[in-house]
């Protein structure tokens, strides 16, 4: 539940150009022609750059470099030019922070994002869904370098001894990062899936109903977190198998998922990289 705290910043919450916010209606919109999305993301020359280095990038990326909108919309197709487009709305609407390295914050967050993306064809959630909410669910803890960035400081300081982070932000600020971050895409009329999908990615269990997205988002951080764990008893794909069990997904296919979660380890740091 979101404290009295938090809704008393909710003024302080960074707002989405109109540019910006008519391009995620037309992405969002399914009626919305390949060609009319691309004269919208045309205008906007800092969306333009970086959805082509998005396309461009290891992840999306061919062998032949793309130079301009349309061939990127070509290339990718409107599924993945959405989640590209709502990936550079995102990282455009949040200013630099102080303190906060953020090659290393958005490498971080795209790697989730990307593992939220694999694992989510395994359980009949939308992969460009949990791509988007893997790009939105730290969103809250930029918000709060954003409006106290001592406390913030104090916070990243205190984790990196090994301090818990719900723990911490409660305690110091009245409110978690989740809950800030569900807010701001309340604000920016994102799906209520992605909403609860970011405010419950700690604590999946504590969603009602059910937030698959929330699942997802738990199981992608935490083997982003401990993947190079020493587990002298068990292979990665036991620890694996033992964390979605955990998680409460029923169904997953398990079969060659570590396999592919390798192929694509490391590309979300690369993105991270390009766009800083």
């Amino acid at each position: 539940m979101q404290s009295s705290a938090l809704l008393q910043r909710v003024d302080e919450l960074p707002r989405l150009p109109k540019a910006i916010s008519e391009l995620l209606d037309a992405v969002n919109n399914d009626n919305s022609s390949v060609k009319s999305i691309s004269s919208k993301v045309a205008q906007d020359p800092l969306i333009s750059a970086r959805v082509l280095r998005l396309a461009n990038s290891a992840h999306f990326g061919r062998s032949r470099e793309v130079g301009s909108i349309d061939e990127a919309v070509i290339r990718l197709g409107m599924q993945t030019l959405r989640t590209l487009v709502i990936a550079s709305a995102v990282i455009g609407a949040i200013p630099k922070v102080e303190g906060v390295d953020l090659a290393e914050f958005w490498g971080e967050t795209f790697e989730v994002a990307l593992y939220s993306q694999e694992l989510a064809k395994r359980c009949n959630v939308a992969p460009d869904e949990a791509f988007t909410c893997g790009i939105l669910h730290r969103i809250g803890e930029l918000l709060i370098a954003t409006v106290e960035p001592s406390l913030s400081a104090q916070i990243r300081a205190a984790i990196k001894e090994g301090g818990d982070p719900q723990e911490l932000e409660t305690k110091l600020l009245g409110f978690d990062s989740p809950s800030i971050g569900a807010l701001l895409a309340k604000n920016w009329k994102f799906a209520p899936s992605l909403v609860a999908g970011i405010e419950f990615q700690r604590d999946p269990k504590a969603a009602d109903p059910e937030s698959r997205l929330a699942i997802l988002m738990f199981l992608s951080h935490h083997i982003y977190t401990h993947w190079d764990d020493d587990r002298p008893d068990e292979t990665f794909t036991a620890w694996l198998t033992g964390l979605v069990n955990q998680a409460g997904i029923i169904k997953m296919d398990m079969s060659g998922l570590t396999e592919k979660l390798n192929a694509v380890r490391g590309k979300g740091l690369e993105i991270g990289q390009q766009l800083a």
